[in-house]
């Protein structure tokens, strides 16, 4: 591996800049190695009679319940019912399914589904064998809480609905699990994951492989993805660019900040994945690094280069190789954060056997999932030594018997803890994840009154603030309503819980004014300005 503090010396920025500086942006924990589970999926069993010639009044009376609120669904323009369930909280009652038989979706948003079977197949004995409840708790709510008390937080409204229809619980069970293991370790995983390199250092049972590669520059390509096995199987892993996924999905700008607070990327990482996470395209990290050099740099010559740069890319992002090689004289390589992980189902999990680390006898209904949790090192050792190694390239002619990499090495020897944010940076990592989301969105606002512009006005030089007033003052009456139907079924979709608090945002300069009457409107009475039919302005 290379030596990443000697790759920052070799760069001007290093020079540039005093020891403080220095360590301010680019301090990091090396080979930093990092696991959670990543996604969690957990089935709950009723003691009824769910199957579809039951004659269970309780049972019955849970399905005209939830038929009733399913006609009122799909009538009404939200596609969302609120329920609130007494001490625990409430969920957003949405019109989505899962796999064959869970057709009612219960969503506390961000956190976790909660999906129910109203009917389920017949089973050989008195009682069918398939599950009534499947629960999936979501990445955000992992890796802030950790499994243990994720699951303990998303159980309660299992109670609350058994006890809503006095049906009881039978047992809780895994159904999937997501063991992940992030790392800054590879300082060059284009080169570390190329299919000869990969070929040689794979220890496992899988057929082959899938391999997705993009272009860097002229000349390079980047592996940003391998798989093995297939989704629904026992095991299926996947080794890919975490960071590059946040990008461009455009989804859980959370990891950064919890990357940050681990020490796998630095404030000048930061910098970088923020700017192309805003962009939505990962080409961007490149133009980044410059930015961050026009920002701090102090040779004028490479200033004014990199400002040339930034402008010729502008929006459609073009990288060149030019631009490749002044950012590595400029300013080091980021941190790529690459994640492997072993998502694995319960037609694999339930053939385990646990070890009784605890007696979790006192409560037979989650034992099972107490028994999982208190095993997880042990199925991750099991996962990351009998599913797949990746061992030294060269050695014993039998790969087998070949030594882990160091990369695996240190892998498997990551302390698999949950990894919980602590208490008082909850909060932080919230305000981050929305401040960075509303800068797409604003981006993408500015963006799209500017079209706005074209498609009304044609070839024009106005500018994208006169795009965005007037795209403002063609708004009337019909589109304000359907703009308010639209946010009060937005608020229902939206956890407010995790949007507490207000940020720090400049409030409005702007009045609106009629140029035939002269008189002013404000908030109290902006929606009137709308349905007024003459010419209006701005000042």
């Amino acid at each position: 591996m290379l030596d990443r503090h000697n790759l920052i010396r070799d760069c001007l920025i290093f020079d540039e800049f005093s020891d403080s500086e220095n360590f301010q942006y680019f301090d990091n924990c090396k080979n930093k190695f990092l696991h959670n589970i990543d996604t969690f999926y957990y089935s709950v069993k009723f003691d009824a009679d769910f199957s579809g010639d039951s004659t269970d009044p309780k049972v019955n009376l849970f399905r005209r319940y939830f038929n009733n609120l399913h006609q009122e669904l799909y009538a009404s323009f939200d596609n969302v019912i609120e329920l609130t369930f007494d001490g625990v909280g409430s969920l957003n009652l949405l019109p989505y399914s899962y796999s064959k038989f869970y057709s009612i979706c219960l969503e506390n948003k961000d956190m976790f589904d909660i999906f129910i079977a109203p009917k389920v197949p017949k089973g050989s004995g008195e009682q069918s064998v398939t599950c009534e409840v499947i629960v999936q708790i979501r990445s955000y709510m992992l890796w802030l809480y950790g499994i243990e008390q994720s699951f303990e937080m998303s159980y309660k409204y299992i109670e609350a609905i058994a006890r809503r229809f006095s049906i009881p619980i039978l047992f809780t069970q895994e159904n999937r699990a997501d063991f992940a293991f992030h790392s800054n370790y590879l300082t060059n995983p284009e080169k570390f994951f190329t299919l000869e390199n990969f070929y040689k250092m794979r220890v496992d049972h899988f057929k082959g492989a899938v391999f997705n590669t993009e272009k860097v520059g002229s000349e390079d390509y980047l592996v940003d993805y391998v798989a093995l096995g297939k989704r629904g199987q026992k095991c299926f892993v996947r080794i890919y660019l975490k960071g590059k996924e946040v990008v461009e999905m455009g989804y859980k700008p959370f990891f950064f900040q919890i990357w940050k607070l681990h020490g796998l990327i630095n404030n000048y990482d930061l910098f970088c994945y923020e700017s192309a996470f805003k962009r939505g395209n990962w080409s961007y990290m490149t133009i980044a690094r410059l930015e961050f050099y026009l920002l701090h740099g102090k040779n004028d010559f490479y200033l004014n280069l990199c400002k040339k740069y930034i402008e010729d890319c502008s929006e459609n992002v073009h990288v060149t190789d030019d631009m490749i090689r002044l950012a590595d004289m400029l300013t080091p390589r980021n941190n790529m954060i690459v994640n492997v992980e072993f998502q694995t189902m319960r037609k694999s999990s339930k053939s385990y056997q646990l070890l009784p680390f605890r007696d979790n006898s006192h409560d037979p209904i989650k034992k099972r999932i107490y028994d999982y949790f208190d095993n997880m090192y042990i199925i991750g050792q099991y996962l990351t030594k009998n599913v797949l190694r990746l061992v030294e390239t060269t050695g014993d002619s039998n790969k087998s018997r070949r030594p882990d990499c160091s990369f695996w090495l240190k892998l498997r020897n990551t302390k698999m803890l949950d990894c919980i944010v602590p208490k008082e940076d909850i909060v932080l990592v919230r305000d981050y994840s929305r401040k960075l989301t509303l800068e797409v969105i604003k981006r993408s606002l500015l963006n799209k009154s500017v079209v706005h512009g074209f498609y009304t006005k044609g070839d024009n030089t106005d500018s994208p603030v006169q795009d965005m007033v007037n795209a403002l003052l063609t708004l009337n009456d019909n589109d304000v309503k359907n703009a308010a139907q639209y946010k009060q079924k937005k608020s229902r979709h939206l956890n407010f819980e995790e949007m507490s608090g207000f940020l720090n945002t400049k409030s409005c300069s702007f009045t609106l004014i009629n140029n035939l009457t002269g008189e002013a409107y404000d908030n109290d009475n902006l929606d009137s300005f709308f349905c007024q039919d003459p010419a209006k302005s701005i000042t």
